[in-house]
């Protein structure tokens, strides 16, 4: 689980150090590491328990519930902390290829399985997140299947995860040109198309 509220603070946040995980990324597969509040290393180690690493499941247990990202090999660090509004799930690897539980969670299925302990009073949240979430029935297909899955899908993840990180570079590239082209700073009439 994330921190009790009270541990990150808008006063507890630093330029630069730990990555805070919130709501914001978590809209898709994969962990979205762009805006980030962040905390210092010494403040990360008070919430060693809520500090998660690539290959975890991070979930959303209160606001914008059903949201479901894995961080990514190759993320751009080697630790984040949770914000209290989540929980995650680390895998033991020898028993369960952790894309394939990723993709369970973003199923019909898994949405409806992991939205039945929601409690729709006042703020959208599930209740006993943590413990809940030990409850939800999955069928486990042995390893072997698994691993041959994997094989399957991971070209096609890698491919989900270079577009996007392709999408959000083009993007910051386009916000750092257009005021350029815009105020005259930038002149590209003597381009050639």
């Amino acid at each position: 689980m994330g921190p009790f509220g009270s541990n990150i603070k808008v006063s507890t946040f630093v330029p630069d150090g730990v990555p805070i995980i919130s709501g914001n990324h978590l809209r898709g597969y994969f962990l979205e590491e762009s805006g980030f509040n962040y905390i210092t290393e010494e403040h990360a180690e008070r919430l060693k328990n809520s500090i998660v690493f690539p290959r975890d499941l991070i979930f959303t247990h209160a606001g914008n519930i059903g949201q479901v990202s894995m961080i990514p090999d190759g993320c751009k660090y080697n630790r984040y902390v949770l914000s209290q509004r989540q929980f995650y799930l680390r895998c033991d690897e020898t028993k369960v290829v952790p894309e394939f539980l990723l993709l369970f969670f973003h199923s019909t299925s898994g949405q409806h399985e992991l939205l039945s302990y929601a409690n729709q009073t006042g703020v959208p949240s599930i209740a006993q997140p943590a413990s809940n979430l030990k409850k939800i029935p999955f069928k486990c297909p042995p390893m072997q299947e698994q691993l041959k899955w994997q094989m399957q899908v991971h070209p096609m993840l890698c491919r989900y995860l270079n577009n996007r990180l392709e999408n959000e570079r083009l993007s910051s590239l386009r916000d750092a040109l257009l005021p350029k082209l815009m105020s005259g700073e930038l002149d590209v009439s003597d381009i050639k198309l």
